[in-house]
């Protein structure tokens, strides 16, 4: 049984400039797209939101306001994860088989 190279530093600075900007890119969204401000809107009101406003003991409109943002920035975090997984492991084929094309 092989064990898979360890990454290096630069691979995991890469990963965590790409999750950081692409985590701002999707909140940013919410800034410019009607759609998406309507969604997080329509979230907001759900008795789940509510719930969670009462557990954390948001009972002004500020508090409010940053339990929401908090929601928006983790969705966002977990939205870009599986993004950026994907975008590694497309480069790495990529690479794979033009190495590949190389050696023959």
């Amino acid at each position: 049984m092989t064990q898979a190279a360890q990454p290096g530093i630069a691979r995991t600075l890469i990963k965590t400039v790409a999750m950081v900007a692409l985590t701002a890119a999707l909140m940013a969204t919410l800034r410019y797209s009607a759609h998406v401000a309507y969604l997080v809107d329509h979230i907001a009101g759900t008795r789940l939101w509510s719930s969670l406003y009462s557990v954390t003991g948001a009972s002004d409109a500020e508090a409010r306001e940053r339990i929401i943002v908090m929601g928006v920035a983790v969705a966002c975090f977990l939205l870009a994860l599986p993004i950026v997984q994907i975008g590694e492991w497309a480069i790495d084929r990529r690479l794979r088989a033009r190495r590949a094309s190389a050696g023959r």
